[in-house]
């Protein structure tokens, strides 16, 4: 399985977190029904966006590829940091670009051999869609209606305004490298077609990142990847919706753009993780707090109902019985392309079949033993509460009605804090229309 990773020129946002989240259950998911898995998931280390933030910086001086690796290996950090922070796993493969160069160059020599490519008299290197007749099979776009969108006459040094490069001639200032067509840098789309076809061969059984990259990134992977390969490029084909913001596209213009570092701040990672959860991956997903505040109250429920799992209690058919159906319809739900919405459904049913029967004190060891395993599965975090009170009631109340201001302050991360430990005191804060209250678990 290869996924497109990010590039890294800054902090990773909440869309990214969607596709770590989606790639990682996947992954999973296929372990736990025998499969075994090797994940690839890129890094992109060198591209146009990540030159004009150097340039912004060094006031558009000559950059180096020491000054490039310097630059980028702060937001890998910073990557990295924010997948440990989200309890995601990293993939067995994180390669960067600037390591496969080599390949690169060898691909478009082969592509070039091949006829499927053409050199500039600039030192350009282009891919010839004309040669790949099944151009825009992924995206289910036609050749004319392509060329519709495009500006009339040839742009640059192109045959075709549809062609894309595979080698870009160096231009002032740029970082670069030696190929046999002068210096220069590969095309974006190339690095993914070499990296996936170096590291896993062909065809993939899983290829998959944004909607937003079936056309053209995935597309010029394929015409790339094929013609070497002379097979399918991909068996499948796994492409997520977009994360907006209060209905809006995320962008800095809007001033909605939420860093995984700042949402982190903001609520717990294993709300975030319920969050993805919610939607459909292929489905586009909205962040409002008013849906924040869903995904807590679904998390309490959670996290009661596994408080009182784990108490334990005298044996219940019932109980073991609801076991197997709940394995059954998760298992289900992400066989029938990764229906995370559908699988929640399904905890939550078992949690109120069952809640009555745990409160009056009975028990599963093979309910628990299930709902552990699902949880895992699906990154879910319960935390029971703990019976150890020991605090005055009148305390209570005024911590409850401090933490009421701080919301209304929009200081959910310390408000969040307080909810935790209460939580932790065996105190179970309930946030309605009416206001906050408390109640003892």
């Amino acid at each position: 399985m290869y996924a497109c990773g990010v590039t890294v020129y800054d902090h990773c946002h909440i869309g990214h977190g969607r596709s770590l989240f989606v790639f990682s259950l996947l992954k999973r998911f296929l372990e736990r029904l025998g499969y075994r898995v090797t994940f690839v998931r890129n890094i992109t280390d060198i591209d146009d966006k990540i030159i004009a933030r150097i340039w912004e910086r060094n006031s558009y001086r000559e950059i180096s590829q020491e000054e490039l690796k310097d630059f980028v290996d702060r937001y890998v950090s910073s990557y990295y940091q924010d997948l440990e922070a989200l309890g995601l796993p990293k993939a067995d493969s994180e390669p960067r670009a600037t390591e496969f160069i080599d390949e690169m160059i060898s691909f478009v020599e082969k592509l070039i051999d091949k006829g499927f490519a053409y050199v500039t008299d600039r030192g350009n290197v282009y891919y010839s869609v004309d040669r790949f007749s099944d151009y825009g099979k992924l995206s289910k776009r036609k050749m004319n209606e392509l060329l519709q969108g495009v500006r009339k006459g040839i742009e640059g040094d192109k045959c075709n305004p549809l062609d894309f490069a595979l080698w870009k001639a160096r231009k002032e200032n740029e970082p670069y490298w030696e190929s046999p067509w002068g210096k220069g840098r590969p095309g974006w789309h190339l690095e993914c077609a070499v990296m996936s076809t170096t590291l896993l061969g062909g065809p993939l059984d899983i290829h998959g990142g944004g909607r937003d990259l079936i056309f053209p990134h995935h597309e010029n992977e394929i015409a790339e990847a094929e013609p070497i390969l002379g097979q399918d490029f991909a068996k499948y084909w796994v492409h997520h919706g977009m994360v907006t913001v209060e209905g809006e596209k995320m962008s800095k213009s809007l001033g909605n753009f939420i860093t995984i570092k700042d949402a982190l701040s903001r609520y717990p990672a294993r709300l975030w993780r319920l969050w993805y959860l919610s939607g459909h991956y292929r489905s586009p997903i909205d962040f409002t707090s008013e849906k924040m505040e869903e995904i807590r109250k679904m998390q309490e429920r959670i996290d009661v109902w596994y408080g009182l799992l784990l108490k334990g209690g005298r044996p219940s058919e019932d109980l073991d019985g609801m076991a197997e159906e709940l394995r059954e319809g998760v298992y289900g739900a992400l066989a029938d392309d990764l229906n995370t919405p559908k699988a929640l459904g399904e905890v939550f049913s078992t949690i109120g079949k069952s809640m009555e029967l745990l409160k009056n004190g009975r028990g599963s060891a093979v309910l628990k033993e299930v709902a552990d395993d699902i949880f895992s599965l699906l990154f879910i975090e319960p935390i029971p509460p703990r019976p150890e009170i020991g605090l005055d009631e009148d305390l209570i109340n005024l911590i409850v009605e401090a933490r009421s201001k701080l919301r209304a302050y929009k200081e959910f991360g310390l408000a969040d804090r307080i909810r935790d430990v209460l939580r932790q005191k065996g105190i179970v804060i309930e946030d309605t229309k009416e206001g906050s209250r408390w109640i003892y678990q």
